[in-house]
């Protein structure tokens, strides 16, 4: 049973008799957002971790992104996504494993977009067979999934396992170090309570890459939804979710035109957030030497 108290990140590890940060934080899910719940930072290494273990199946059960679908700003996040992935020399016909895909939007895009692509998650039952873990590919993503597992250390070791040689491993989280707790209501998208149980910092990602005897290829802090295009960033989609209440569901709910339209503010984020991108995400890029 994984121990709350003592980071599991670094070593050796800090606990949260010595830190300096314990807050409690809001969730950020329209139907449990009354519900507050311990974080706090490790001393040493930076990251944020969970205070206690929560029986996780009812929130689960109430997850506004099971209702994920394909749309026009996702389709541009994952062209954004798509586009890193070249820049790293990933070509077409490259063998990718989304781990942790959801419900499989991202593996559908890779296949339309020329890749064998196969989906992992084991909450999700069309993604549930574990045959998909016992082959090896050119590229394993995990978008969004560290931060929510007890023992990140081991899923990435896991990760790591499915790469051929050379293989590239992309872990994209929210950065514990762009996140502040004495503000968590700018950042509780990024916090997810009680969802994201160890949130790492830069350092502590990197390492975990170098320990594992990777190469650190490139290095990404601005979000895969930052786009040229008018509403398309994510300095709007903060704004905008901040005004919507600051819960999740906002995000795939319809489009409140009137709250926009009626706020300065969230107009000039529209047009110019992208020059203005909001610190609290990393994806970094690791190659198998």
């Amino acid at each position: 049973m994984t121990d709350f108290t003592v980071c599991n990140l670094c070593d050796p590890p800090g606990n949260v008799a010595d830190a300096s940060e314990v807050r409690r934080v809001r969730s950020n899910v329209r139907k449990f957002q009354h519900e507050t719940f311990a974080m706090w930072r490790c001393p040493r290494c930076g990251s944020l971790h969970a205070t206690e273990a929560v029986g996780l199946d009812d929130y689960y059960r109430h997850y506004p992104i099971h209702d994920h679908q394909m749309d026009a700003v996702t389709r541009l996040a994952y062209q954004n996504r798509l586009r890193s992935l070249r820049r790293c020399g990933v070509s077409k016909g490259a063998t990718v494993l989304d781990y942790g895909c959801g419900h499989g939007v991202f593996v559908r895009f890779l296949r339309e977009s020329g890749h064998e692509a196969s989906g992992y998650d084991a909450y999700v039952d069309d993604y549930a067979d574990e045959r998909a873990l016992s082959a090896r590919y050119d590229v394993v993503v995990a978008y969004d999934v560290i931060e929510h597992v007890n023992e990140p250390g081991a899923l990435f070791s896991q990760l790591v396992r499915r790469l051929k040689p050379g293989g590239l491993l992309v872990i994209g989280t929210p950065a514990a170090d762009q996140l502040d707790l004495d503000d968590a209501e700018s950042c509780v998208m990024e916090l997810h309570q009680p969802y994201h149980r160890h949130i790492l910092s830069e350092a502590a990602l990197l390492r975990l890459g170098v320990g594992a005897g990777l190469e650190v290829v490139r290095v990404e802090r601005r979000s895969c939804y930052d786009t040229l295009y008018p509403f398309v960033n994510a300095r709007f989609g903060k704004a905008y979710l901040r005004r919507a209440g600051n819960v999740l569901d906002a995000v795939l709910e319809k489009p409140r035109l009137g709250l926009i339209f009626a706020s300065p503010g969230l107009l000039f984020y529209a047009l110019a957030g992208y020059f203005l991108p909001p610190a609290g995400n990393i994806t970094a890029f690791f190659r198998e030497r």
